[in-house]
């Protein structure tokens, strides 16, 4: 998952909490519009993972975090 960082203007976001406000969801408050990317690697290798997900990051406005998903 990359997301967007705290305190950096989420423009998508904002305009997404404003669109469902005006039809009628007044509570809804703070939407932020994050990024998921799923890959499958064939075998578990940290370092490969922390590489694709640093190269899809802009670190200036954002973070990552991994997961691994077991199916």
């Amino acid at each position: 998952m990359i997301c967007i960082r705290r305190g950096i203007l989420d423009n998508a976001g904002q305009t997404v909490t404003y669109a469902l406000q005006s039809l009628g969801w007044p509570e809804v408050q703070d939407v932020r519009i994050d990024k998921m990317i799923e890959f499958d690697l064939e075998e578990s290798d940290w370092q490969k993972a922390e590489a694709i997900a640093k190269s899809q990051t802009n670190e200036v406005m954002e973070y990552y975090e991994l997961e691994e998903v077991k199916c």
